[in-house]
């Protein structure tokens, strides 16, 4: 549904959004530390905006509250009182990362599912679709740069406050854990190269869909096999196979006539990402036995597999481990891990209730990003560190209400035909996902 009211743009809004992609996207590391706990330039620069905005929305904005966003905030409550309640059962054993999940699931959501929503429209769309072209292009190729300048010169080139947190200039060789050997990770602004991979592969479909440039989309995937991540290989394989299980599911509808055009496409990419992740342990110290590591590079078999497991969570509050649905369970019990599985698998909750959410591309890329995510949190969801969770909400924001300025922004309580064809919009004029 096209509105045929004309929204003004505002030019504050261009500058808000440029500023946030830039110190979320393009430098997430740039910032100080107070102790141990990071402050980085993107975060206070989305708390502060948020506060003015909040203020805006409850005296200027009527509250609407559609049956999707609902479901979405309600899906958190859960874990929330967990939350709450191991903290003032159990107390705090690590306050840095008690800090990192509070923000993670008590302010961003707010931010993204409730503040951010009304101003929306206002924003430029086009433009906000540049910045975050760039940002995501320039991650990737500083990244790629970054990954042969190490090996040729011995060190990492640092810009404190920008391209690394001030309290953590020089040490990336020694805390980061990137060595491979003669190579080390991409890591790009990121400082670590599993971080890089897991937020960046949330932000691929999008990115995929939105930049018409393949030699662009190329250099994207580059960096991420260059993480030498088996992470991030294998939630670029799972990128791949979700397009071609999409393209399965949308014949469907027309079944006995099949138009399987795209699979030998999507086949093709598959077995190309492969390749590329096997020519990718030629600059991994392990080579191919670190595909076939059975501990998962000590994830499996540590102090955490021998917890007692109980029903609410019974140790001090500290962040997630790298295995996302193990750590909630150890460290908030059955209850935690079904109050996480609830808000990693509430998207495709939403989508089996209402599959006409996705007839819009955008949403249907970020939608993707989401699985994505949910798929390589099993491994090493990078949950406590930043930027991740400002990217996943940002990601479900796109999936309910469309792109920044779209007119994919439409009323989620209309009807909508299962397996809709999706309608181009003004911020995603292709009609698929590109592989």
């Amino acid at each position: 549904m096209r509105s045929s009211i004309r929204i003004r743009r505002y030019p504050i809004a261009a500058l808000v959004s440029w500023l946030l992609l830039t110190f979320l996207v393009l430098f997430p590391k740039g910032g100080i530390k107070v102790g141990e706990t990071p402050l980085t330039w993107g975060y206070l620069f989305l708390g502060a905006t948020a506060v003015p905005l909040a203020v805006v929305r409850l005296l200027a904005f009527p509250l609407k509250f559609p049956p999707p966003l609902i479901f979405c905030i309600a899906s958190i409550v859960p874990f929330q009182a967990l939350y709450l309640y191991s903290f003032l059962s159990n107390g705090v054993d690590e306050i840095g990362f008690a800090i990192s999940i509070f923000v993670s699931f008590f302010i961003l959501p707010i931010v993204f599912l409730l503040i951010y929503p009304p101003f929306l429209p206002r924003i430029d769309g086009a433009r906000f679709e540049k910045y975050f072209r760039a940002c995501m292009f320039w991650a990737a190729a500083y990244g790629i740069f970054l990954f042969f300048w190490h090996p040729l010169t011995g060190h990492f080139l640092e810009i404190p406050l920008l391209t690394v947190n001030a309290g953590d200039y020089g040490l990336l060789e020694t805390t980061k854990n990137i060595a491979r050997g003669e190579f080390f990770k991409l890591i790009s602004t990121y400082n670590n190269g599993n971080l890089y991979g897991v937020a960046t592969l949330m932000l691929l479909p999008l990115f995929n869909l939105l930049e018409p440039k393949r030699w662009r989309r190329n250099v994207m995937k580059v960096a991420l096999v260059l993480t030498l991540s088996r992470t991030v290989w294998a939630g670029l394989i799972a990128d791949q196979a979700l397009s071609f299980l999409w393209l399965i599911c949308r014949n469907v509808t027309t079944f006995p006539r099949l138009y399987l055009g795209g699979a030998k496409k999507r086949i093709l990419a598959i077995l190309i990402t492969m390749g590329l992740v096997l020519s990718a342990l030629l600059l991994n110290s392990n080579t191919i036995a670190f595909l076939f590591d059975p501990t998962l590079g000590g994830r499996i078999g540590g102090p955490a597999s021998s917890v007692n497991i109980t029903f609410l969570p019974n140790v001090p509050l500290a962040g997630f481990s790298e295995m996302l649905y193990n750590s909630a369970l150890t460290e908030y019990g059955i209850a935690g891990l079904l109050s996480i599985l609830l808000i990693f698998l509430g998207p495709l909750f939403i989508f089996a209730v209402n599959t006409g959410i996705v007839r819009f591309p955008v949403r249907r890329a970020a939608l993707k990003g989401l699985i994505l995510y949910a798929i390589v949190s099993t491994i090493d969801g990078a949950t406590n560190l930043i930027p991740v969770m400002a990217f996943y909400w940002f990601l479900y924001m796109v999936y309910l209400l469309g792109w920044p300025g779209g007119d994919s922004l439409v009323d989620l309580n209309e009807p909508q035909p299962i397996f809709a064809s999706a309608a181009p919009s003004a911020c995603a004029p292709q009609d698929i996902v590109r592989a």
